[in-house]
């Protein structure tokens, strides 16, 4: 499985993009830092995208891609749990902001299909098997272990404290899952629903007391002001658990 970072921050700017990531070139995690990242080549080779929450960051190349694909002739299927689902199609692409492409250019033909999952009920997307399962965040989330050959990814989208929770549902041996911010801001983690250093290692000790092993740890979706930090504390969660943390970046391309 070939993994390709798109977007790994959750502030956008010059160098930083926001959160999305491309599998093997046809099914995309999350629409945030989609469409300047890729060429209308290799948008026009999208057949599927995965929506782990609702949150702007995670949707909003949606619409661009839209465009994008308007003449194409091709319709992309979107999965994401139900208030995901409604969102998308009552807020985003209702045709108040940029054309309805759940029905343009033709209800036979959309660019967009939506898909509603449910947890922990597997389904087949281009011949992955995927599942949803839920993640504490400030909105209803899911995240998504997806299968293929013998690479077990569970991604988990936009998370904090009871992460836990997710894992007698799943067996990766790879976890991509976010640090949002630094240990010197809990509270606001907690509030927003996301993860630090310090929680992550609580979480990855809770997996292995489960399973009896760590899988290979990629970071995204880091917020810039914390960056610095967040890398620092992540190398002192590597020495203490002995294990490699990979922290993505932007157009990285990782065998997984």
């Amino acid at each position: 499985m070939e993994l390709r970072i798109l977007g790994a921050h959750n502030a956008e700017s010059k160098t930083t993009r926001l959160e999305s990531h491309l599998i093997d070139k046809v099914l995309v995690l999350d629409a945030g830092g989609l469409t300047r990242s890729l060429s209308f080549e290799e948008q026009a080779g999208i057949r599927a995208v995965i929506l782990s929450h609702r949150h702007f960051d995670h949707v909003r190349d949606l619409l661009p891609l839209g465009i994008s694909l308007l003449n194409s002739g091709k319709t992309v299927d979107v999965y994401a749990i139900e208030d995901t689902v409604k969102f998308v199609s009552e807020k985003l692409l209702d045709g108040t902001l940029y054309p309805n492409f759940l029905e343009f250019p033709s209800p036979e033909t959309p660019v967009f299909r939506m898909h509603t999952v449910e947890f922990f009920k597997e389904f087949d997307v281009l011949g992955y098997k995927a599942m949803a399962v839920p993640v504490y965040h400030a909105v209803p989330a899911a995240g998504f272990q997806i299968i293929s050959g013998d690479t077990r990814l569970f991604y988990t989208g936009d998370t904090g404290k009871g992460l836990s929770e997710a894992w007698p549902h799943v067996n990766p041996n790879v976890l991509l899952t976010e640090v949002t911010f630094g240990n010197g801001d809990p509270d606001r983690a907690a509030v927003a629903g996301h993860l630090t250093p310090n929680l992550l290692e609580e979480s990855l000790n809770d997996f292995k007391d489960l399973k009896g092993y760590i899988p290979k740890i990629i970071v995204a979706h880091m917020n810039p002001a914390w960056e610095a930090t967040v890398r620092r504390e992540l190398a002192e969660v590597e020495q203490r658990l002995g294990l490699d943390i990979q922290i993505s970046e932007a157009d990285m391309v990782l065998d997984i």
